[in-house]
């Protein structure tokens, strides 16, 4: 009895699906696996049928064989995702989709290209080398070689897959032992993690285990001639800073050199006269001539001070006579030195 009902439920269905006949006038839709069309077992995979067609239902089918795992999915944007969970080597396989219209007359679209899912494990894993060694520059083509253990006998693909793809970026096959992937002309966009895979050419599509990740990386040309620097780790603001600092280091030795060595003050002597008030004798001193008449010019300061002493307490008549002395014979004394020393002027008082 039951066996009769499954029966009447699939001639249902085969005759419902062979009601639908397929319209030329509608675009073929995509078929995509994220994140990759390559995946471990126990993991998650996604399948989005996608056709810019709206309000239309996807049906999802490994072979030609509608999956019934998962149900028609009703799009009013043209979009399907379809979950596939715990993946095991029984989901691996060739998958397609297409639509129908949720109006009569319900035809439904060609199919889309063929995915092939691919879960990695049940094969002993291969190994991926590189011909090259070094850097690789752009414009240049590298060879890659995936081979399989030396017990693996059977004709096979091999898959060259690369970190953050979707899907294998070449195939090659079917071969025995091994095979060569070749990138042409490659840039900086093919820098990247590579790794490869082989699987078996028709139903289970048993595949192996990945290679050892080969990491590839492709410099520019122009990157290349660009002359290289050593970095200071001061950087832009820094050299300012301190060119600043060097010219304020600058700027603080020229003020200091200027008011140390050549801005000296004059010093000042006072004298009292019985006639007048306080007269003041300047004794100037010449930096440049410092070093040779500092001794000549004290010597002049004190004599000076010592007749204005005098003549301060001494009584002096009304009439008073001043007299300007030359001192330089008083101070002289023997010397090499050619230089002129320093002239000191002091008035003293003489009785007449």
């Amino acid at each position: 009895m039951m066996s009769q009902l499954l029966a009447l439920l699939c001639t249902g269905l085969c005759a419902d699906q062979g009601s639908r006949g397929t319209d030329e006038s509608l675009p073929k839709p995509s078929l995509r696996a994220w994140p990759s069309s390559v995946m471990p077992r126990w993991s998650n995979v996604t399948l989005q049928c996608q056709t810019s067609t709206k309000k239309v239902n996807f049906v999802l089918r490994k072979g030609k064989v509608p999956l019934e795992s998962v149900q028609p999915w009703i799009s009013t944007d043209g979009l399907a995702e379809f979950q596939l969970t715990d993946l095991q080597a029984g989901n691996a396989g060739e998958y397609t989709c297409d639509y129908y219209r949720q109006r009569a007359p319900r035809t439904r679209s060609k199919p889309s290209d063929i995915l092939l899912l691919l879960v990695t494990g049940d094969l002993p894993k291969p190994s991926l080398q590189a011909y090259q060694r070094g850097e690789v520059t752009a414009g240049d083509t590298v060879t890659l070689r995936c081979q399989t253990p030396a017990n693996v006998y059977e004709t096979i693909m091999f898959a060259l897959l690369k970190a953050g793809a979707a899907g294998p970026i070449q195939l090659q096959g079917p071969v025995e032992k091994e095979t060569d992937f070749s990138l042409q002309n490659v840039t900086a966009g093919d820098t990247g993690n590579y790794s490869c895979v082989y699987f078996q050419t028709s139903a289970p599509f048993w595949a192996s285990e990945p290679s050892d990740h080969l990491e590839i990386w492709v410099t520019d040309k122009t990157e290349m001639k660009r002359p290289k620097t050593v970095g200071t780790g001061i950087g832009t603001p820094g050299i300012t800073l301190l060119v600043i600092s060097i010219l304020l280091v600058l700027l603080g030795a020229f003020l200091i050199c200027k008011y140390t060595r050549c801005g000296a003050a004059p010093q000042k002597v006072t004298k009292r006269s019985h006639s007048e008030g306080p007269e003041e004798v300047w004794t100037s001193t010449q930096p440049e001539k410092e070093n040779g008449d500092l001794s000549a010019a004290m010597t002049s300061s004190s004599l000076a001070l010592d007749r204005a002493s005098l003549v301060s307490r001494a009584e002096e008549p009304h009439g008073v006579t001043y007299a300007e002395l030359n001192t330089r014979a008083l101070s002289e004394r023997p010397s090499s030195q050619t230089e002129q020393p320093l002239e000191a002027c002091v008035y003293s008082t003489l009785k007449a």
